[in-house]
């Protein structure tokens, strides 16, 4: 069976709004905070991901994360769309990733899974995430879609994403593991300090593997180019 760099798991339909989706793993990455992990991506299958961030259609795959672009202009989601997810969205519209009958679950046996290294994984079909997720090593994941009704099957598999105390309280009082973005240099209202982030710290995703939506509640400080608009 050939390998290819990266497969499509899946074409979807956004629960969202109802626009197209597409869901694609890369099999090798260079991110030196993750480690070597799968990074699954959740793109808009007709529009690039920059013009999507642009046009507010980025909900499609998104949903209500209060990371996305305001209309103010300001966006403090850490992803520069223009760099990772183009590329891969670009790669896609070439036709060099597989399908997902041409993925071996074999060549996954022993390597863990970044569920939404862009886009939030809950619009992915649970099936495939549970499948995936018993072939592989470990995984991450987070959702902002943790009220929405559609996205309960992800207690349990993915982090909570809470932005205020208040987040924090009504995710945990339903069960929900969280993950919390605060300001840098603030005190954190949930949990432990994400290890990967930690000063001085050698710890990757890859070997640490604490956001799996089951073990603990875990924070991060800002960061990224839209860090500074974070300010909870």
């Amino acid at each position: 069976m050939a390998k290819f760099k990266g497969y499509v798991l899946q074409h979807g339909t956004s629960p969202v709004n109802g626009c197209p989706f597409v869901v694609i793993m890369t099999m090798d990455s260079g991110n030196t905070k993750t480690g070597n992990m799968c990074q699954v991506w959740i793109l808009t299958e007709n529009i690039h991901p920059v013009d999507a961030v642009n046009l507010g259609a980025d909900d499609t795959v998104c949903g209500d994360c209060p990371h996305r672009k305001q209309s103010d202009g300001s966006r403090s989601c850490y992803v520069n769309v223009g760099q990772a997810p183009a590329a891969v969205w670009k790669s896609y519209k070439r036709g060099i990733y597989g399908k997902l009958s041409d993925l071996d679950l074999a060549v996954i046996k022993n390597r863990k899974i970044r569920w939404g290294a862009f886009g939030d994984p809950a619009m992915i079909d649970s099936t495939l995430v549970t499948i995936f997720n018993k072939h592989a090593a470990g995984h991450t994941g987070y959702t902002h879609q943790w009220r929405q009704p559609w996205a309960q099957w992800c207690k349990g598999v993915f982090q909570a994403s809470c932005d205020s105390f208040a987040d924090y309280l009504d995710a945990s009082a339903h069960g929900w593991k969280t993950f919390a973005v605060v300001a840098k240099g603030k005190q954190s209202f949930s949990g432990k300090l994400c290890p990967a982030t930690a000063d001085n710290s050698q710890a990757q995703c890859i070997t640490c593997s604490l956001c799996d939506g089951a073990k603990t509640d875990i924070f991060v400080e800002a960061h990224g180019s839209g860090g500074k608009y974070v300010t909870n």
